[in-house]
């Protein structure tokens, strides 16, 4: 299972979320929740996420500004945005943060879990690797 952070301040979004998908069909967890980027870091700080799904407009710290903090702490992880019609601009401006994709509220069930099932893959291609390195890694310590 990969983990999965929600980010969003409408309790709202995040129950629709948790509700609407069927997160362990498609392989993924909700490790956690939050409210605001500030809590959001904090959360990315104690735990594993590979997936982070927030919100841009929320308060204390927006969801830019926590992208950027996450990927200024080597966050590597898959992020993707969600945003009302009239935060597009801040979308696009999420693109710099290497977002892997942006989800346009209100949310449609069949769009996410397409944009989910891409990410799957992404991610499994990622752990495939680093598991032939460490393998590689640990027969090359073998030979000598």
């Amino acid at each position: 299972m990969f983990a999965v952070q929600l980010v969003d301040d409408e309790p709202i979004v995040k129950r629709g979320l948790n509700k609407l998908i069927k997160w362990e069909e498609l392989g993924f967890k909700i490790v956690c929740e939050a409210e605001n980027g500030e809590e959001a870091l904090e959360q990315l700080t104690n735990q594993h996420i590979d997936l982070i799904i927030t919100d841009i407009g929320m308060p204390i710290m927006n969801g830019i500004e926590f992208m950027a903090q996450a990927r200024k702490q080597e966050y590597t992880g898959e992020i993707v945005v969600l945003t009302a019609y009239g935060e597009f601009e801040y979308a696009k401006s999420a693109i710099k943060y290497g977002v892997t994709d942006y989800i346009l509220k209100p949310i449609e069930e069949e769009q996410i879990i397409v944009i989910l099932k891409d990410i799957k893959k992404k991610l499994q291609e990622k752990l495939d690797n680093e598991n032939r390195y460490k393998l590689y890694k640990a027969n090359m310590g073998k030979e000598r």
